[in-house]
């Protein structure tokens, strides 16, 4: 349907259910939701394709039985996929969490296992540079690598996610690897926050903690969290305190 399209690709993007489409998150769609600049709006006034205003105050076309297009309707950035614009990754979940209905979080949750097929959750690899460079992309203080070296091995743990072998996300668990258990460094590059990076690292630092814990029916993991990510955890089940977070869990 796209290749007889008579409107420039560099003017329009795929997005929503379509874009899952194209991703191959979802196997089918009923219609084709797009984005598309105000110069494409403009000319598909201009061409007699009648409007409504959102919300925002963007015009919305319908054109024809399935097709609807969203003036200036973007979130992230557009990527490339079969020669198509779409939507990026997180532009499209973030998307969905505006819409918020009930099945936009489904489709959330389909899009983030989608999303964990595509990465692979690596333990003990981290190098020293690596871990520098996580930091201060992510706006932590930068470091000595001869501070790295030392902080990495005398963590428990370290994970990292890689994308194509390369790291885009860490995590370290600290503590006597017995009783006291804390996060550190949960840290995600900003271009690839909210593809749900960062609750595969927590999980998997947790299930470490709860399979080697020596305390008896419960173990509590610590952490600190970064201004404005409590919210993060506490969705993972953490409970924000005057020092950090804190979840208290049964083994």
């Amino acid at each position: 349907m796209l290749d007889d399209f008579p409107y420039s690709r560099a003017e329009y993007w795929i997005i929503t259910g379509s874009a899952m489409v194209i991703y191959g998150i979802r196997e089918q769609t009923h219609d084709i939701d797009m984005g598309c600049t105000s110069k494409m709006a403009d000319q598909l006034e201009a061409d007699g394709y009648t409007f409504s205003l959102t919300e925002s105050g963007n015009r919305k076309f319908e054109i024809g039985e399935y097709i609807e297009v969203f003036e200036n309707w973007i979130k992230d950035k557009t990527d490339m996929v079969d020669n198509v614009p779409v939507i990026s990754i997180k532009g499209l979940i973030m998307m969905k969490q505006e819409l918020g209905r009930d099945k936009d979080k489904k489709d959330i949750a389909l899009i983030k296992e989608y999303m964990s097929t595509k990465f692979e959750l690596v333990e003990n690899v981290l190098k020293p540079e690596d871990f520098v460079r996580l930091r201060v992309a992510t706006g932590f203080a930068d470091i000595p690598i001869e501070h790295a070296k030392k902080a990495l091995r005398n963590g428990l743990i370290n994970v990292s996610t890689l994308k194509d072998g390369e790291i885009v996300g860490m995590g370290r668990l600290v503590g006597d690897g017995a009783m006291y258990w804390y996060l550190q460094e949960i840290v995600v590059l900003p271009e690839y926050q909210g593809m749900g990076i960062g609750t595969m690292i927590v999980d998997h630092l947790v299930d470490y903690a709860m399979k080697n814990s020596s305390t008896g029916r419960f173990t509590t993991i610590g952490g600190v969290s970064a201004k404005g990510k409590e919210g993060f955890y506490q969705k993972l089940g953490f409970e924000v305190i005057p020092n950090g977070i804190r979840k208290m869990i049964e083994i």
